[in-house]
């Protein structure tokens, strides 16, 4: 199939120019050796980025409304500031640029990708063409170098009590550090659909959730399967919808 559409994309008369372009389109038409264009390879991208639009981001909503529905005091101010914007709900339904500008929705999504890590173990990068420099040590072109997204947003020297879910820490005095660690996966697409589920969930007005037979321990991560997982035995965030 891969080596058919990518004959058909290099000749407009057999159709490979019509229809939507997907990121396929953009693999199958460039430059990668054969071997990199094989069904098997199709199917795992597809499988990546269909886990990296829907897990993740449903385990950050999840994350951050256990806190809202277990702290009255985080839901309280979080409607406040959400009641102008979406008074017109669902007639009119805000933007992301609109729900950006609200302080304390913003650091509850912050602190939520905090501790809501897409992968725990590290992810090893190269740099391609420049040597890294750090501190004292050299790293030549070409050498993997780890870094874990759970270890630097757990750093002590740069959070205060990491472990415990503050979303105050990025409303005042933000360290500088406090963002050079900060690398959580969340981008465009991912953010959007937080900001936009969090707003609509929790309006003033909206759905009445409460915990059911739910507590920390049903969200806290201690099990790195590559996404991180909370005890083994848990059910998850579970809520009643009254």
């Amino acid at each position: 199939m891969a080596k058919k559409r990518k004959s058909n994309s290099s000749n407009p008369d057999k159709g490979g120019s019509h229809g939507p372009t997907t990121l396929f389109n953009h693999i199958l038409d460039s430059d990668m050796p054969e071997s990199e264009l094989s069904d098997e390879r199709l199917a795992k991208e597809a499988q990546v980025l269909l886990g990296g639009g829907t897990a993740s981001t449903a385990r950050t909503i999840t994350y951050i409304s256990y806190y809202i529905l277990a702290y009255p005091h985080i839901r309280a101010k979080l409607q406040q500031e959400l009641r102008e914007v979406m008074a017109s709900y669902p007639r009119q339904v805000p933007c992301l640029t609109e729900l950006e500008r609200l302080p304390y929705l913003q650091a509850l999504i912050k602190e939520g990708l905090r501790h809501s890590y897409g992968v725990m173990h590290r992810l090893p990068r190269c740099s391609p063409d420049v040597p890294i420099q750090y501190k004292e040590w050299t790293i030549p072109v070409g050498v993997p170098v780890g870094m874990s997204g759970y270890l630097m947003h757990t750093d002590a020297t740069v959070y205060e009590k990491p472990f415990e879910f503050k979303p105050e820490r990025w409303l005042d005095a933000v360290h500088p550090n406090m963002n050079r660690n900060f690398v959580p996966f969340s981008r465009g697409l991912a953010q959007a659909e937080i900001n936009l589920a969090l707003a609509v969930l929790y309006r003033p007005g909206g759905p009445q959730f409460e915990l059911f037979e739910t507590d920390e321990s049903d969200i806290i991560h201690v099990h790195d399967f590559m996404i991180p997982l909370p005890k083994l035995g848990s059910k998850g965030v579970r809520i009643l919808v009254r």
